[in-house]
């Protein structure tokens, strides 16, 4: 189940650019929870301006991206992934989105059918 992280988070303010990649790199490797979630490090997600941004996907499923996080969200981020993880589809109608991520999702992106 790939968690994906933005790495250059928040990438309009120079003195800070890559900073909550890295702090919540750090909270998700020292968190019990993480065992058995992949995390990948992705230059962007595409969520700017609106930095701390990761996204839960998977092959065929839905992609769905979460905006306005910090490192302190990392236990919802984790119960997120699991959830998307256990979901048939990845839609967020299909499984029970954290509390306090249902209010940051910032993007659905529906995946096609591969073509025959």
């Amino acid at each position: 189940m790939p968690l994906l992280v933005c790495r250059t988070c928040p990438r309009y303010d120079t003195h800070r650019t890559g900073q909550f990649g890295h702090a919540l790199l750090a909270a998700l490797a020292t968190h019990p929870g993480a065992d058995g979630i992949t995390v990948r490090s992705v230059q962007c997600l595409g969520g700017c301006p609106r930095d701390g941004v990761v996204a839960v996907d998977g092959p065929g499923k839905t992609r769905v991206r979460f905006a306005g996080l910090t490192p302190g969200d990392a236990e919802a981020i984790l119960e997120a992934a699991r959830a998307h993880d256990a979901s048939p589809s990845g839609d967020p109608a299909d499984w029970v989105v954290p509390g306090g991520l249902e209010t940051r999702i910032s993007s659905v992106t529906v995946k096609r059918a591969p073509s025959a």
